[in-house]
């Protein structure tokens, strides 16, 4: 049996990705006396790797001297009424823990400025009707005060410029913040509020990783009562960020060097060799050479020409369909891992580059995977011949059973016309409980396709025709879209046609709204907004539960949390 190889979602400090060229670019902007203060972004889609760049600049940063790197997540304080306030206490508060002395100027200070905050936050809970006693302390809180006053923040800004200054060692205060792109809008906007208004003093630079357009959503949110919101988020946004740079998007040629070092971790015999390897990869990157994994014939170890052909097989297959992003090769390569554990397990004896291949039809273009599962033996071997000679230009005709997308699968290696597939596949089946999709009518199959796709005109035309089919034929594609959720990457479209179901056929709901529950782990946030304006007391009721759920994405959650209190 062979080894079970997995991956964590966590960030790394190692650079499989060649991430080192943004780091030291956001070193020389920190180093460069002309940009203080100055915040600079990293953008990237989630999953993208800025979790990980902001590893190795924390790593790199840790090295200079003089520089104080603090490393914040906003979204821990979502549940805060006072983000703001958090953020910045987060910080003094490290100030003082690292940079405390025996004679207290610096604790007097930072106790001044947490004094203004504390005072802050009481006018804040004033004003949010959470302290209703109408004290004489709390309403002197609301009263307007001079920047002296030791409860305006007003003064605050000069204070910790000031304090900044009285500490000689210090050169730099590299505040790193992750994860703004999951927090809510209004903890969007008062991390924003705090790095611009109150923390953005010299001495002091911040690093934002986020998806900068999810972000400049959340401002648009936060800023709609002002009929601006539109307008004002992209200004907003670059009043704030003086540097933004983008993660480049990981060309297949990238994917493949990543997947093969990732391979390559636990194969590797000693772990000095494969930090030989990743420095080899990296001279290679730095020299412009492509591939990165060539050359290596002077190195202690090197992966096999298994491990590369199939991690270029993997990259091509991935690369018009899941933009590159390290998450998402990092999810794939775990489900091989276990589909080629459970075939073994089941004696089924087949080539690990075949299941590969397999496995990217299944994920990439779903409907061919299920019109193969579909088929008996001798018609699947003929459809694979006229498919394969179709791919590879062998033949003009496309096989009308397949998908004009399916070429450049058909036309890469292995050839499957003679590959033992049948055992696989009904297990592959089985896993994703195709069986049931497998048992449909063509019409059905069709539909499910559809009604799962992204395309607006496929989707709508098919949930006009399944809502006027037969009720029997609603409930096996309700039955086949519930499965289908578990291997979906994008449910947004899937989910919205089990609503648009359940809207018009009433004896379905409480089954739709049964599944929808099932496959909760594989929901994403726009699944709450449709679940809110359908209108469907059954689908509806999911709200309240989503928002109390731990096991689920926080993004779903916490979008479950504001529309309750919205409502």
């Amino acid at each position: 049996m062979s080894e079970l190889q997995l991956w964590d979602d966590n960030p790394t400090t190692v650079d499989l990705l060649g991430f080192t060229s943004i780091v030291d670019t956001v070193v020389a902007a920190l180093q460069s006396p002309s940009l203080d203060p100055v915040t600079i972004g990293i953008n990237a889609p989630w999953g993208g790797g800025k979790s990980t760049v902001l590893g190795l600049l924390e790593r790199e940063l840790s090295q200079q001297t003089g520089y104080r790197v603090v490393r914040l997540d906003p979204w821990e304080f979502d549940d805060q009424f006072d983000v703001r306030g958090a953020v910045i206490g987060e910080i003094l508060q490290d100030l003082l823990t690292t940079y405390a002395d025996g004679e207290g100027k610096l604790e007097d200070s930072v106790n001044d400025l947490q004094e203004r905050i504390s005072w802050s936050r009481v006018a804040s809970s004033m004003a949010r009707g959470r302290l209703v006693a109408q004290t004489a302390e709390l309403v002197e809180a609301l009263t307007p005060r001079s920047k002296g006053d030791a409860r305006s923040l007003a003064g605050f800004r000069s204070v910790f410029a000031e304090l900044l200054q009285g500490l000689t060692s210090l050169k730099r205060l590299v505040v790193l913040v992750d994860d703004l792109d999951r927090c809510l809008p209004d903890a969007v906007m008062a991390t924003l509020e705090a790095i611009k208004l109150f923390l953005s003093v010299e001495k002091v630079a911040f690093v934002l990783a986020a998806d900068q357009q999810m972000v400049r959503e959340s401002i648009a949110v936060s800023l709609d009562a002002t009929g601006r919101g539109e307008q004002f988020a992209e200004r907003y946004l670059e009043k704030i960020v003086q540097l933004p740079l983008s993660l480049p998007r990981i060309s297949t040629d990238e994917a493949a060097a990543y997947i093969a070092l990732l391979l390559s971790e636990r194969r590797c015999p000693q772990e000095d060799h494969y930090t030989q390897l990743i420095g080899h990869a990296q001279q290679r990157r730095a020299r412009g050479l492509s591939p990165v994994l060539a050359d290596m014939q002077d190195l202690a170890w090197e992966p096999d020409a298994d491990i590369l052909r199939l991690a270029s097989r993997f990259a091509e297959g991935l690369s018009t369909h899941r933009s590159g992003s390290p998450r998402s090769i990092k999810r794939f390569l775990n489900a091989f891992a276990l589909r080629t554990r459970i075939a073994e397990r089941h004696g089924i004896d087949i080539d690990a580059s075949v299941i590969a291949k397999l496995m990217l039809l299944e994920d990439s273009h779903t409907k061919d995977f299920e019109t193969l599962v579909g088929l008996q033996e001798t018609q699947r071997s003929e459809l694979l011949e006229r498919w394969q000679a179709w791919g590879r230009d062998e033949q003009g005709v496309k096989p009308d059973e397949v998908s004009e997308m399916s070429k450049e699968w058909a036309a890469s290696d292995p050839d499957l016309v003679n590959a033992p597939i049948g055992p696989y596949l009904s297990l592959a089946a089985a896993l994703v409980s195709l069986t049931a999709a497998a048992s449909l009518t063509q019409q059905q199959l069709t539909w499910v396709s559809d009604l799962a796709s992204a395309s607006d005109p496929h989707r709508n035309d098919a949930q006009k025709e399944v809502v006027a089919a037969p009720i029997a034929d609603q409930q096996a594609v309700v039955h086949a879209l519930i499965q289908r959720a578990r291997r979906e990457t994008e449910t947004d479209p899937l989910v919205e046609s089990l609503v648009h179901i359940a809207k018009h056929s009433p004896e379905l709901r409480a089954a739709i709204a049964e599944g929808l529950w099932e496959v909760r782990k594989y929901l994403l946030p726009g699944a709450v907004v449709d679940l809110d304006a359908s209108d469907v007391d059954e689908l509806r009721a999911l709200i309240p539960r989503l928002a109390q759920e731990t096991d689920i994405e926080p993004a779903v959650r916490e979008h479950a949390q504001t529309t309750m209190e919205q409502s």
